[in-house]
Protein backbone atom coordinates (compact mmCIF):
# COMPACT_ATOMS: atom_id res chain seq x y z
CA UNK A 1 0.00 0.00 0.00
CA UNK A 2 1.63 3.19 -0.96
CA UNK A 3 1.80 6.97 0.94
CA UNK A 4 0.50 9.63 -0.85
CA UNK A 5 2.92 12.58 0.14
CA UNK A 6 1.98 16.03 -1.02
CA UNK A 7 5.10 17.82 0.19
CA UNK A 8 6.70 20.24 -1.71
CA UNK A 9 9.40 22.96 -2.04
CA UNK A 10 7.24 25.47 -4.06
CA UNK A 11 4.03 26.51 -2.52
CA UNK A 12 0.79 25.50 -4.24
CA UNK A 13 -0.38 28.87 -4.91
CA UNK A 14 2.71 30.10 -6.79
CA UNK A 15 2.99 27.31 -8.97
CA UNK A 16 4.39 28.48 -12.52
CA UNK A 17 1.83 27.58 -15.64
CA UNK A 18 2.48 25.08 -17.81
CA UNK A 19 1.40 27.79 -21.02
CA UNK A 20 3.50 29.89 -21.71
CA UNK A 21 6.69 28.25 -20.45
CA UNK A 22 10.04 26.94 -21.62
CA UNK A 23 9.37 23.36 -20.89
CA UNK A 24 6.02 23.77 -22.94
CA UNK A 25 8.52 25.20 -25.82
CA UNK A 26 10.28 22.21 -25.33
CA UNK A 27 7.66 19.65 -25.68
CA UNK A 28 6.32 21.91 -29.49
CA UNK A 29 10.28 21.47 -30.55
CA UNK A 30 10.46 17.56 -29.69
CA UNK A 31 6.52 17.57 -31.31
CA UNK A 32 8.34 19.41 -34.14
CA UNK A 33 11.70 16.57 -33.94
CA UNK A 34 9.06 13.57 -33.91
CA UNK A 35 7.59 15.44 -37.37
CA UNK A 36 11.11 15.41 -38.80
CA UNK A 37 12.45 12.08 -37.64
CA UNK A 38 9.00 9.75 -38.97
CA UNK A 39 8.98 12.15 -42.20
CA UNK A 40 12.63 10.81 -43.03
CA UNK A 41 11.85 7.22 -41.50
CA UNK A 42 9.45 7.06 -44.09
CA UNK A 43 10.11 8.97 -47.04
CA UNK A 44 11.74 6.06 -49.03
CA UNK A 45 8.74 3.32 -48.38
CA UNK A 46 6.99 5.93 -49.60
CA UNK A 47 9.49 7.48 -52.19
CA UNK A 48 10.42 3.84 -53.46
CA UNK A 49 6.57 3.62 -54.96
CA UNK A 50 7.76 6.27 -57.90
CA UNK A 51 11.84 5.40 -57.62
CA UNK A 52 10.98 1.63 -59.46
CA UNK A 53 10.57 1.34 -63.01
CA UNK A 54 6.65 0.65 -63.63
CA UNK A 55 5.24 0.44 -60.17
CA UNK A 56 1.56 -0.01 -61.82
CA UNK A 57 2.52 -3.63 -62.69
CA UNK A 58 3.77 -4.75 -58.96
CA UNK A 59 1.65 -4.35 -56.14
CA UNK A 60 3.74 -6.80 -54.33
CA UNK A 61 7.11 -4.77 -54.83
CA UNK A 62 8.94 -2.86 -52.14
CA UNK A 63 7.07 -3.91 -48.91
CA UNK A 64 3.88 -5.90 -49.28
CA UNK A 65 6.32 -9.18 -47.79
CA UNK A 66 8.68 -7.07 -46.44
CA UNK A 67 9.29 -8.38 -42.54
CA UNK A 68 11.60 -5.58 -41.49
CA UNK A 69 10.06 -2.32 -43.24
CA UNK A 70 7.18 -2.21 -40.65
CA UNK A 71 5.04 0.44 -42.13
CA UNK A 72 5.92 0.00 -45.47
CA UNK A 73 3.12 -1.65 -46.95
CA UNK A 74 0.63 0.42 -45.59
CA UNK A 75 1.94 3.61 -46.79
CA UNK A 76 2.30 2.05 -50.46
CA UNK A 77 -1.78 0.98 -50.22
CA UNK A 78 -2.31 4.71 -49.87
CA UNK A 79 -0.14 5.12 -52.46
CA UNK A 80 -1.07 3.09 -54.88
CA UNK A 81 -4.76 4.31 -54.51
CA UNK A 82 -3.83 7.51 -55.32
CA UNK A 83 -1.38 6.24 -58.11
CA UNK A 84 -4.08 3.62 -59.56
CA UNK A 85 -7.10 5.48 -60.63
CA UNK A 86 -5.68 6.81 -63.63
CA UNK A 87 -3.22 4.74 -65.87
CA UNK A 88 -1.52 7.23 -66.88
CA UNK A 89 -0.60 8.39 -63.37
CA UNK A 90 2.25 5.65 -63.63
CA UNK A 91 3.31 6.13 -66.93
CA UNK A 92 6.92 7.85 -67.06
CA UNK A 93 5.78 8.98 -70.35
CA UNK A 94 3.07 10.97 -68.93
CA UNK A 95 3.95 14.55 -69.05
CA UNK A 96 4.40 16.32 -65.43
CA UNK A 97 5.06 19.54 -63.44
CA UNK A 98 8.43 19.83 -61.52
CA UNK A 99 11.83 20.99 -61.79
CA UNK A 100 13.40 17.39 -62.51
CA UNK A 101 13.92 15.31 -65.14
CA UNK A 102 12.00 11.36 -64.57
CA UNK A 103 14.23 9.31 -62.92
CA UNK A 104 13.21 5.50 -62.39
CA UNK A 105 15.16 2.61 -61.33
CA UNK A 106 15.66 -1.26 -62.34
CA UNK A 107 15.57 -2.51 -58.69
CA UNK A 108 14.76 -6.55 -58.06
CA UNK A 109 12.79 -7.35 -55.37
CA UNK A 110 15.66 -8.62 -53.34
CA UNK A 111 17.50 -5.12 -53.87
CA UNK A 112 14.47 -3.39 -52.77
CA UNK A 113 14.19 -5.13 -49.41
CA UNK A 114 17.93 -4.79 -49.03
CA UNK A 115 17.79 -0.92 -49.33
CA UNK A 116 14.35 -0.84 -46.96
CA UNK A 117 16.01 -2.56 -44.17
CA UNK A 118 18.94 -0.34 -44.37
CA UNK A 119 17.40 1.96 -42.01
CA UNK A 120 16.46 -0.42 -39.12
CA UNK A 121 19.66 -2.18 -39.74
CA UNK A 122 20.90 0.95 -38.55
CA UNK A 123 18.27 2.35 -36.11
CA UNK A 124 18.58 -0.86 -33.62
CA UNK A 125 22.25 -0.67 -32.61
CA UNK A 126 21.91 2.92 -31.22
CA UNK A 127 19.25 2.47 -28.84
CA UNK A 128 21.37 1.95 -25.46
CA UNK A 129 24.04 4.49 -26.82
CA UNK A 130 21.49 7.16 -27.17
CA UNK A 131 20.28 6.87 -23.59
CA UNK A 132 23.86 6.56 -22.30
CA UNK A 133 25.11 9.77 -24.22
CA UNK A 134 21.73 11.78 -23.36
CA UNK A 135 22.69 11.01 -19.56
CA UNK A 136 26.23 11.86 -20.35
CA UNK A 137 26.78 14.96 -22.63
CA UNK A 138 22.71 15.74 -22.22
CA UNK A 139 20.05 15.39 -24.80
CA UNK A 140 20.03 18.62 -26.33
CA UNK A 141 23.32 17.54 -28.65
CA UNK A 142 22.03 14.10 -29.31
CA UNK A 143 19.12 15.28 -30.82
CA UNK A 144 20.91 18.13 -32.90
CA UNK A 145 23.80 15.11 -33.70
CA UNK A 146 20.54 12.85 -34.64
CA UNK A 147 18.26 15.04 -36.82
CA UNK A 148 21.13 17.12 -38.06
CA UNK A 149 22.91 13.66 -39.80
CA UNK A 150 20.01 12.50 -40.77
CA UNK A 151 18.87 15.09 -42.54
CA UNK A 152 22.16 15.71 -44.39
CA UNK A 153 22.05 12.00 -45.33
CA UNK A 154 18.20 12.43 -46.26
CA UNK A 155 19.47 14.93 -48.17
CA UNK A 156 22.43 13.30 -49.76
CA UNK A 157 19.65 10.87 -51.17
CA UNK A 158 19.19 13.27 -54.06
CA UNK A 159 22.39 12.32 -55.49
CA UNK A 160 20.33 9.04 -56.74
CA UNK A 161 19.05 11.14 -59.54
CA UNK A 162 22.67 11.06 -61.29
CA UNK A 163 23.43 7.55 -60.57
CA UNK A 164 22.90 4.56 -63.01
CA UNK A 165 19.46 3.05 -63.08
CA UNK A 166 20.72 0.16 -60.84
CA UNK A 167 22.94 1.87 -58.57
CA UNK A 168 21.92 1.02 -55.10
CA UNK A 169 24.57 1.10 -52.76
CA UNK A 170 25.31 4.36 -51.55
CA UNK A 171 21.37 4.43 -51.14
CA UNK A 172 21.70 1.66 -48.55
CA UNK A 173 24.72 3.61 -47.10
CA UNK A 174 22.57 6.76 -46.41
CA UNK A 175 19.84 4.84 -44.90
CA UNK A 176 21.85 3.04 -42.65
CA UNK A 177 23.56 6.40 -41.60
CA UNK A 178 20.11 7.49 -40.98
CA UNK A 179 18.84 4.79 -39.07
CA UNK A 180 22.04 5.10 -37.08
CA UNK A 181 21.17 8.82 -35.85
CA UNK A 182 17.38 7.94 -35.55
CA UNK A 183 17.67 5.26 -33.21
CA UNK A 184 19.33 7.78 -30.10
CA UNK A 185 16.45 9.64 -30.04
CA UNK A 186 13.27 7.74 -28.03
CA UNK A 187 16.10 7.11 -25.44
CA UNK A 188 17.15 10.39 -25.42
CA UNK A 189 13.41 11.88 -25.12
CA UNK A 190 12.67 9.45 -22.01
CA UNK A 191 16.04 11.23 -20.64
CA UNK A 192 14.65 14.37 -21.33
CA UNK A 193 11.77 14.09 -19.34
CA UNK A 194 13.29 12.73 -16.67
CA UNK A 195 15.19 16.11 -16.34
CA UNK A 196 12.44 18.54 -17.62
CA UNK A 197 8.93 17.26 -16.21
CA UNK A 198 7.34 16.99 -13.04
CA UNK A 199 5.39 13.43 -12.56
CA UNK A 200 1.96 15.55 -12.83
CA UNK A 201 2.62 16.98 -15.88
CA UNK A 202 4.75 14.22 -17.77
CA UNK A 203 2.39 12.52 -19.39
CA UNK A 204 0.84 15.85 -20.83
CA UNK A 205 4.18 16.93 -22.28
CA UNK A 206 5.49 13.46 -23.32
CA UNK A 207 2.39 12.96 -25.17
CA UNK A 208 2.33 16.62 -27.18
CA UNK A 209 5.93 15.10 -28.55
CA UNK A 210 5.35 11.70 -29.39
CA UNK A 211 2.46 13.33 -31.27
CA UNK A 212 4.68 14.08 -33.87
CA UNK A 213 5.17 10.67 -34.97
CA UNK A 214 2.07 10.08 -36.01
CA UNK A 215 1.17 13.47 -37.87
CA UNK A 216 4.66 12.99 -39.61
CA UNK A 217 3.56 9.80 -41.09
CA UNK A 218 0.68 11.37 -42.17
CA UNK A 219 1.52 14.30 -44.10
CA UNK A 220 4.73 12.13 -45.87
CA UNK A 221 2.19 10.09 -46.59
CA UNK A 222 -0.05 12.90 -48.39
CA UNK A 223 2.75 14.76 -49.52
CA UNK A 224 4.85 12.00 -51.21
CA UNK A 225 1.74 10.99 -52.55
CA UNK A 226 0.82 13.66 -54.52
CA UNK A 227 4.17 14.45 -55.65
CA UNK A 228 4.89 11.00 -57.15
CA UNK A 229 1.37 11.44 -59.04
CA UNK A 230 2.10 15.30 -60.25
CA UNK A 231 5.57 15.69 -60.04
CA UNK A 232 8.30 14.42 -62.39
CA UNK A 233 10.65 12.52 -60.36
CA UNK A 234 8.48 13.12 -57.71
CA UNK A 235 10.57 11.21 -55.15
CA UNK A 236 13.18 14.10 -55.38
CA UNK A 237 11.09 16.28 -53.44
CA UNK A 238 10.66 13.63 -50.77
CA UNK A 239 13.90 13.89 -49.41
CA UNK A 240 14.59 17.61 -50.22
CA UNK A 241 11.62 18.81 -47.97
CA UNK A 242 11.94 16.31 -45.25
CA UNK A 243 16.11 17.55 -45.28
CA UNK A 244 14.96 20.88 -45.28
CA UNK A 245 12.66 20.69 -42.49
CA UNK A 246 15.21 19.09 -40.37
CA UNK A 247 17.76 22.27 -41.03
CA UNK A 248 14.65 24.47 -39.92
CA UNK A 249 14.06 22.16 -36.64
CA UNK A 250 18.05 22.23 -35.71
CA UNK A 251 18.26 26.42 -35.69
CA UNK A 252 15.14 26.30 -33.58
CA UNK A 253 16.60 23.84 -31.53
CA UNK A 254 20.02 24.99 -30.84
CA UNK A 255 18.56 28.36 -29.99
CA UNK A 256 16.21 27.50 -27.87
CA UNK A 257 16.64 24.58 -25.91
CA UNK A 258 19.08 23.28 -22.88
CA UNK A 259 20.08 19.99 -21.72
CA UNK A 260 18.20 20.75 -18.27
CA UNK A 261 16.28 23.34 -16.75
CA UNK A 262 19.59 24.39 -14.64
CA UNK A 263 21.36 25.09 -17.98
CA UNK A 264 18.86 27.44 -19.62
CA UNK A 265 19.79 30.81 -20.00
CA UNK A 266 16.55 32.20 -20.11
CA UNK A 267 14.18 29.90 -17.48
CA UNK A 268 12.83 31.95 -14.40
CA UNK A 269 14.50 31.39 -11.38
CA UNK A 270 10.67 30.20 -10.34
CA UNK A 271 10.20 27.70 -13.41
CA UNK A 272 13.64 26.22 -12.80
CA UNK A 273 12.97 25.58 -9.26
CA UNK A 274 9.55 24.22 -9.64
CA UNK A 275 10.96 21.53 -11.77
CA UNK A 276 14.16 20.59 -9.45
CA UNK A 277 11.85 20.76 -6.66
CA UNK A 278 10.13 17.60 -8.45
CA UNK A 279 13.36 16.08 -9.91
CA UNK A 280 15.71 16.49 -7.82
CA UNK A 281 17.93 17.50 -10.23
CA UNK A 282 21.00 19.31 -9.98
CA UNK A 283 21.72 20.19 -13.66
CA UNK A 284 25.06 18.41 -12.91
CA UNK A 285 25.99 16.11 -16.04
CA UNK A 286 26.87 12.63 -15.25
CA UNK A 287 29.80 10.56 -16.82
CA UNK A 288 28.02 6.86 -16.84
CA UNK A 289 30.05 3.97 -17.22
CA UNK A 290 28.96 0.60 -17.21
CA UNK A 291 30.34 0.02 -14.22
CA UNK A 292 28.10 2.41 -12.92
CA UNK A 293 24.87 0.96 -13.65
CA UNK A 294 22.99 -0.64 -10.60
CA UNK A 295 22.32 -4.21 -12.60
CA UNK A 296 21.61 -6.02 -9.71
CA UNK A 297 18.83 -3.99 -8.52
CA UNK A 298 17.79 -3.45 -12.45
CA UNK A 299 17.76 -6.85 -12.63
CA UNK A 300 15.97 -7.57 -8.96
CA UNK A 301 13.47 -4.79 -9.87
CA UNK A 302 9.66 -6.51 -10.25
CA UNK A 303 8.18 -3.10 -11.10
CA UNK A 304 10.94 -2.34 -13.86
CA UNK A 305 10.83 -5.71 -15.00
CA UNK A 306 7.23 -5.84 -15.60
CA UNK A 307 7.26 -2.06 -18.00
CA UNK A 308 9.76 -4.01 -19.65
CA UNK A 309 7.61 -6.88 -19.94
CA UNK A 310 4.56 -4.77 -20.97
CA UNK A 311 6.78 -2.65 -23.29
CA UNK A 312 8.10 -5.89 -24.95
CA UNK A 313 4.58 -7.53 -25.27
CA UNK A 314 3.15 -4.02 -26.56
CA UNK A 315 5.63 -3.78 -29.60
CA UNK A 316 5.52 -8.15 -30.27
CA UNK A 317 2.31 -7.06 -31.41
CA UNK A 318 2.37 -3.56 -32.78
CA UNK A 319 5.05 -4.26 -35.13
CA UNK A 320 3.08 -6.94 -36.97
CA UNK A 321 0.23 -5.35 -37.23
CA UNK A 322 1.55 -1.77 -38.38
CA UNK A 323 3.03 -4.00 -40.99
CA UNK A 324 0.29 -6.28 -41.95
CA UNK A 325 -3.44 -4.16 -41.30
CA UNK A 326 -3.11 -3.12 -45.33
CA UNK A 327 -2.90 -6.86 -46.44
CA UNK A 328 -5.44 -7.35 -43.68
CA UNK A 329 -7.87 -5.05 -45.05
CA UNK A 330 -7.65 -6.07 -48.67
CA UNK A 331 -6.80 -9.55 -48.57
CA UNK A 332 -9.40 -10.58 -45.75
CA UNK A 333 -11.93 -7.89 -45.80
CA UNK A 334 -11.73 -7.66 -49.25
CA UNK A 335 -11.51 -3.73 -49.23
CA UNK A 336 -10.55 -1.80 -52.05
CA UNK A 337 -7.58 -0.05 -52.08
CA UNK A 338 -8.13 3.00 -52.94
CA UNK A 339 -10.29 2.92 -49.89
CA UNK A 340 -7.99 0.85 -47.36
CA UNK A 341 -5.48 3.93 -47.27
CA UNK A 342 -7.82 5.99 -46.31
CA UNK A 343 -9.01 3.85 -43.58
CA UNK A 344 -5.50 3.14 -42.39
CA UNK A 345 -4.75 6.95 -42.19
CA UNK A 346 -7.81 7.83 -40.09
CA UNK A 347 -6.89 5.40 -37.89
CA UNK A 348 -3.31 6.77 -37.68
CA UNK A 349 -4.86 10.23 -36.98
CA UNK A 350 -6.63 8.35 -33.59
CA UNK A 351 -3.76 6.92 -32.57
CA UNK A 352 -2.49 10.57 -32.22
CA UNK A 353 -5.79 11.69 -30.62
CA UNK A 354 -5.71 8.92 -28.02
CA UNK A 355 -1.83 9.62 -27.25
CA UNK A 356 -2.46 13.59 -26.75
CA UNK A 357 -5.71 12.98 -24.84
CA UNK A 358 -4.77 10.34 -22.75
CA UNK A 359 -1.85 12.38 -21.44
CA UNK A 360 -3.65 15.04 -20.77
CA UNK A 361 -6.51 13.36 -18.57
CA UNK A 362 -3.48 11.37 -17.32
CA UNK A 363 -1.98 14.30 -15.37
CA UNK A 364 -5.78 15.92 -14.59
CA UNK A 365 -6.72 13.08 -12.49
CA UNK A 366 -3.54 12.84 -11.08
CA UNK A 367 -3.42 16.71 -9.89
CA UNK A 368 -7.02 16.09 -8.66
CA UNK A 369 -6.12 13.29 -6.24
CA UNK A 370 -8.74 11.20 -7.87
CA UNK A 371 -6.28 8.57 -8.64
CA UNK A 372 -2.29 8.27 -8.28
CA UNK A 373 0.52 8.09 -10.82
CA UNK A 374 0.71 4.25 -10.15
CA UNK A 375 -2.86 3.68 -10.60
CA UNK A 376 -3.07 6.20 -13.62
CA UNK A 377 -0.04 3.96 -15.79
CA UNK A 378 -1.89 0.78 -14.49
CA UNK A 379 -5.33 2.13 -16.17
CA UNK A 380 -3.38 3.19 -19.51
CA UNK A 381 -1.12 0.17 -19.61
CA UNK A 382 -3.82 -2.30 -19.11
CA UNK A 383 -5.94 -0.63 -21.77
CA UNK A 384 -3.28 -0.35 -24.11
CA UNK A 385 -2.56 -4.34 -23.63
CA UNK A 386 -6.00 -5.70 -22.97
CA UNK A 387 -8.09 -3.53 -25.77
CA UNK A 388 -5.82 -5.08 -28.28
CA UNK A 389 -6.84 -8.35 -26.64
CA UNK A 390 -10.44 -8.05 -27.21
CA UNK A 391 -9.74 -6.81 -31.22
CA UNK A 392 -7.76 -10.50 -31.54
CA UNK A 393 -11.36 -12.02 -30.32
CA UNK A 394 -13.50 -9.43 -32.77
CA UNK A 395 -10.76 -10.17 -35.98
CA UNK A 396 -10.92 -13.76 -35.35
CA UNK A 397 -14.53 -14.13 -37.00
CA UNK A 398 -14.01 -10.74 -39.35
CA UNK A 399 -14.20 -11.68 -43.22
CA UNK A 400 -15.71 -9.84 -46.10
CA UNK A 401 -19.33 -10.89 -44.73
CA UNK A 402 -18.50 -8.83 -41.32
CA UNK A 403 -15.95 -6.16 -43.14
CA UNK A 404 -17.59 -3.34 -41.35
CA UNK A 405 -16.92 -5.06 -37.63
CA UNK A 406 -13.15 -5.22 -38.60
CA UNK A 407 -12.97 -1.98 -40.16
CA UNK A 408 -14.09 -1.02 -36.78
CA UNK A 409 -12.00 -3.36 -34.57
CA UNK A 410 -8.61 -1.76 -36.65
CA UNK A 411 -9.78 1.59 -35.91
CA UNK A 412 -10.23 0.71 -31.87
CA UNK A 413 -6.94 -1.41 -32.10
CA UNK A 414 -4.58 1.56 -33.94
CA UNK A 415 -6.35 4.30 -30.71
CA UNK A 416 -5.17 2.18 -28.20
CA UNK A 417 -1.61 2.03 -29.49
CA UNK A 418 -1.73 5.83 -28.57
CA UNK A 419 -2.58 4.99 -25.09
CA UNK A 420 1.30 3.66 -24.39
CA UNK A 421 3.02 6.75 -25.83
CA UNK A 422 0.67 9.20 -23.96
CA UNK A 423 0.68 8.09 -20.59
CA UNK A 424 1.83 4.43 -20.28
CA UNK A 425 4.93 2.38 -20.82
CA UNK A 426 7.33 4.64 -23.17
CA UNK A 427 6.79 7.43 -20.13
CA UNK A 428 6.61 5.12 -16.94
CA UNK A 429 10.48 4.86 -17.55
CA UNK A 430 11.02 8.22 -16.54
CA UNK A 431 8.38 7.83 -13.39
CA UNK A 432 10.35 4.86 -11.87
CA UNK A 433 13.59 4.91 -12.84
CA UNK A 434 14.37 8.65 -13.54
CA UNK A 435 18.58 8.43 -13.32
CA UNK A 436 18.74 6.02 -15.82
CA UNK A 437 16.10 6.00 -18.02
CA UNK A 438 17.31 7.21 -20.94
CA UNK A 439 19.71 3.68 -20.97
CA UNK A 440 17.28 1.54 -19.63
CA UNK A 441 14.82 2.66 -21.89
CA UNK A 442 17.17 2.13 -24.74
CA UNK A 443 17.63 -1.39 -23.75
CA UNK A 444 13.80 -1.79 -23.43
CA UNK A 445 13.32 -0.62 -26.94
CA UNK A 446 16.21 -2.79 -28.46
CA UNK A 447 14.67 -6.04 -26.93
CA UNK A 448 10.82 -4.64 -27.96
CA UNK A 449 12.14 -4.06 -31.62
CA UNK A 450 13.88 -7.41 -31.64
CA UNK A 451 10.77 -9.13 -30.37
CA UNK A 452 8.67 -7.28 -33.01
CA UNK A 453 10.88 -8.23 -35.58
CA UNK A 454 10.37 -11.99 -34.21
CA UNK A 455 6.65 -11.43 -34.39
CA UNK A 456 7.06 -10.97 -38.22
CA UNK A 457 9.31 -13.74 -38.83
CA UNK A 458 6.63 -16.01 -37.22
CA UNK A 459 3.78 -15.01 -38.79
CA UNK A 460 5.64 -14.71 -41.94
CA UNK A 461 6.28 -18.94 -41.43
CA UNK A 462 2.50 -18.87 -40.20
CA UNK A 463 1.13 -17.10 -43.07
CA UNK A 464 1.12 -19.53 -46.46
CA UNK A 465 -2.19 -17.94 -48.01
CA UNK A 466 -4.86 -15.19 -47.41
CA UNK A 467 -7.05 -17.44 -45.66
CA UNK A 468 -8.94 -16.61 -42.37
CA UNK A 469 -8.27 -19.97 -40.94
CA UNK A 470 -4.54 -19.28 -41.20
CA UNK A 471 -4.51 -15.51 -39.33
CA UNK A 472 -6.74 -17.01 -36.85
CA UNK A 473 -3.35 -18.69 -35.68
CA UNK A 474 -1.56 -15.09 -35.20
CA UNK A 475 -5.09 -13.71 -33.48
CA UNK A 476 -4.14 -16.31 -30.52
CA UNK A 477 -0.85 -15.57 -30.32
CA UNK A 478 -0.71 -11.90 -30.40
CA UNK A 479 -3.63 -12.07 -28.27
CA UNK A 480 -2.21 -13.95 -25.49
CA UNK A 481 1.11 -11.89 -25.62
CA UNK A 482 -0.67 -8.37 -25.31
CA UNK A 483 -2.61 -10.11 -22.12
CA UNK A 484 0.78 -11.63 -20.44
CA UNK A 485 1.58 -8.24 -20.75
CA UNK A 486 -1.04 -6.09 -19.51
CA UNK A 487 -1.42 -8.99 -16.45
CA UNK A 488 2.08 -8.64 -15.38
CA UNK A 489 1.85 -4.86 -15.42
CA UNK A 490 -1.30 -4.75 -13.59
CA UNK A 491 0.01 -6.94 -10.81
CA UNK A 492 3.97 -5.39 -10.49
CA UNK A 493 3.63 -1.96 -12.34
CA UNK A 494 4.13 1.24 -10.41
CA UNK A 495 5.43 4.73 -10.90
CA UNK A 496 7.01 5.21 -8.00
CA UNK A 497 11.12 6.22 -8.51
CA UNK A 498 12.99 3.67 -7.15
CA UNK A 499 15.59 5.25 -4.56
CA UNK A 500 18.57 3.61 -6.20
CA UNK A 501 17.43 5.47 -9.26
CA UNK A 502 16.83 8.83 -8.01
CA UNK A 503 18.46 12.07 -9.05
CA UNK A 504 20.71 13.29 -6.40
CA UNK A 505 20.94 16.64 -6.08
CA UNK A 506 23.56 18.86 -4.72
CA UNK A 507 21.83 19.96 -1.94
CA UNK A 508 20.58 16.46 -0.76
CA UNK A 509 17.24 17.35 -0.04
CA UNK A 510 15.37 14.64 2.56
CA UNK A 511 12.47 14.58 0.49
CA UNK A 512 14.69 12.28 -2.21
CA UNK A 513 15.95 10.01 0.56
CA UNK A 514 12.67 8.96 1.48
CA UNK A 515 11.53 5.50 1.54
CA UNK A 516 10.80 4.07 -2.16
CA UNK A 517 7.10 3.26 -1.18
CA UNK A 518 6.28 6.91 -0.55
CA UNK A 519 4.84 8.29 -3.67
CA UNK A 520 4.50 11.38 -4.02
CA UNK A 521 1.40 13.46 -5.30
CA UNK A 522 1.41 17.33 -6.57
CA UNK A 523 -0.67 20.01 -5.15
CA UNK A 524 -4.01 20.27 -6.95
CA UNK A 525 -3.88 23.94 -7.59
CA UNK A 526 -1.17 23.96 -9.91
CA UNK A 527 -1.88 26.06 -13.32
CA UNK A 528 -2.53 24.92 -16.98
Amino acid sequence: MTIENTKSSVEPRNHPRLVPSKRFTLALLVFFAFIVQYSQRVNLPIAIVCMIEDPASGHNHSSTHSIIALKNETLNIFLNSSTTRKSGCTSTSEKKGGFFDEKRFHWTELRQQFLLGAYWAGYIFTQVPGGWLATSIGAKWVYAGSLGTSSLATLAMIIMHKMASTHVTIAFMLRFITGLAHGVLFPATVALWSLWAVPHERSTLASIGFCGTHLGTSITMLFGGLSCRYLSAGWMYVFITSSILGFIWLALWIRLTADSPNSHKSISDHERDYIGSFTGHSGTKRAMSLASIPWKNIINSKPLNALMITHIANLFGLFFFLTSLGKLLTQLLHIKAENTGYILSFGFFLTLLSSLLSGIATDRFVRSKKVTLTNARKISNGLTSFIPVICMMLLYVCDERRYGLGIFTILIFLASSGLGYGSGYVVNFADIVPAYSGVIFGIANTLASIAGLIGNLVAGAVIKKPVLEQWRKLYVMFGIVYLIGGVVYIVYGSAVPRKWAKFQAVNNDAKLEENTKVEEVPPTTAKI
